[in-house]
C-alpha cells in the first residue's frame, strides 16, 4: 500500500480520500498539508486523515506519493520538492501555468524514478474509452463538437461587485485551465495530440478574466471545436460526426450516456447509465496513477498527452 500525502483542502481533496477508499485499496490518505493549523486538522478529523502539517518538506518525509490539489499556480514548486525527495506526484488538473513547468515535471520525475501524472480523471473512465471506440466505428471523421459550459455558482458574487479569487485573472485563473481543460484533453485523447492546425478565441470579462471561448482544431479533414465557458449553462451533448454515422456522449467530464447514430438506422444506446459523480471517474485515475507506481512503468500516452494539452493551453492563451 501506497501512504499518500495530500496538498490542499479543499472539496476536491475531499473527492480524493473518499475515491482512495472506493478504489482498489492501494493507497492510503496518510496526511494532508495545508497552511492554517486548525484547517488542516478540522480536514484530517473529518476524512479520517492520520496526521495534518504546515511544513511541505515534513509532510513529505512521512509518505510515499504526494497528490497536489493547491492552486494551479502553486503545483510547480510542490510537485518539484516532493520529486527530488524521490516521491510520486499525482498533480491536479490542470497540472501547470505553462507548458515549460510541466516539461520540468516530467523531466525531473524521470530523472528520479517516480511517477508523476496529472489527475484527468475523465480520461480513465470505462465510459470515455466505450465513446473512443464507438468513434473508431464512424467511417472517415469528418466534425466534432466537444463542449462544457458550466455556469458558476460563484459569478453572482462577482457580478455584485465582490472580489471572487475564481474570477480573478492576477491568480492566474481562467476558464481554460478551469473548465475547458476537460474537452481539450477529450479532444486530443480522441483525435490526436498534433492536430494540423489552431484557432480560436475568448471571451473576457471586464477585469481581464477570460470567462470562455473556444478552439478549433484542424487534423487534415477532421474539424473538431473545442468550448467553454464558466458563465454560460451549456445542455447539449458533445458530438462526434463521421461518413457512417454520429456518436453523443452526455458529458466528458462524468460520461454516463452514449449514443451511436448509423446512417439510416434508429439510434443505438451503447451506454445508459445513471449519472455519476466526480469521485466515480477519479477512482479510475487512481487506479491508473498506482498501476505505475506498483509496476514502476511510466505510462508514456498520459506524459504526452498533459503536455499536449497545456502546449495548447499556451497557443490559445497567448493570442488574448
Amino acid at each position: 500500500m501506497v501512504d499518500i500525502g495530500i496538498i490542499g483542502t479543499n472539496f476536491i481533496s475531499d473527492w480524493f480520500v473518499e475515491a482512495c477508499r472506493r478504489g482498489s485499496g492501494r493507497l492510503r490518505p496518510a496526511a494532508v498539508l495545508s497552511r492554517d493549523p486548525d484547517r488542516g486538522q478540522e480536514f484530517a478529523h473529518r476524512n479520517d486523515v492520520p496526521r495534518a502539517f504546515t511544513d511541505l518538506a515534513d509532510m513529505i518525509d512521512a509518505v510515499d506519493a504526494v497528490y497536489v490539489a493547491s492552486p494551479t499556480s502553486a503545483h510547480h514548486g510542490q510537485a518539484m520538492a516532493a520529486i527530488e525527495a524521490g516521491r510520486h506526484v499525482l498533480i491536479e488538473k490542470t497540472m501547470t501555468s505553462s507548458a515549460t513547468q510541466a516539461e520540468e515535471i516530467f523531466a525531473a520525475a524521470s530523472a528520479r524514478g517516480v511517477v508523476a501524472m496529472e489527475a484527468a480523471r475523465h480520461v480513465h473512465t470505462p465510459a470515455f474509452r466505450a465513446f473512443v471506440q464507438a468513434i473508431g466505428e464512424l467511417g472517415t471523421l469528418r466534425y466534432a463538437h466537444v463542449e462544457m459550459l458550466q455556469y458558476s455558482s460563484r459569478y453572482g458574487r462577482f457580478l455584485a461587485g465582490e472580489h471572487v479569487n475564481a474570477f480573478d485573472p492576477t491568480l492566474g485563473n481562467s476558464a481554460l485551465i478551469d473548465i475547458g481543460f476537460y474537452p481539450l484533453t477529450a479532444a486530443l485523447a480522441c483525435f490526436g495530440t498534433a492536430p494540423r492546425a489552431q484557432t480560436g478565441g475568448s471571451f473576457l470579462l471586464d477585469n481581464g478574466f477570460e470567462a470562455g471561448g473556444g478552439i478549433q482544431l484542424d487534423y487534415d479533414g477532421l474539424l473538431v471545436d473545442v468550448a467553454y465557458s464558466k458563465i454560460v449553462a451549456g445542455v447539449g451533448p458533445c458530438t462526434v460526426h463521421g461518413e457512417e454515422g454520429t456518436v453523443t456522449i452526455n458529458s466528458v467530464a462524468e460520461p454516463s450516456r452514449i449514443v451511436r447514430y448509423r446512417r439510416g438506422a434508429e439510434p443505438e444506446f451503447l451506454l445508459d447509465e445513471p449519472a455519476v459523480t466526480p469521485v466515480d471517474t477519479m477512482v479510475h485515475e487512481l487506479d491508473v496513477f498506482a498501476d505505475q507506481v506498483d509496476s514502476g512503468a511510466v505510462d508514456p500516452r498520459w506524459r504526452d498527452l498533459s503536455l499536449a494539452v497545456r502546449r495548447t493551453m499556451d497557443i490559445h492563451l497567448d493570442r488574448q
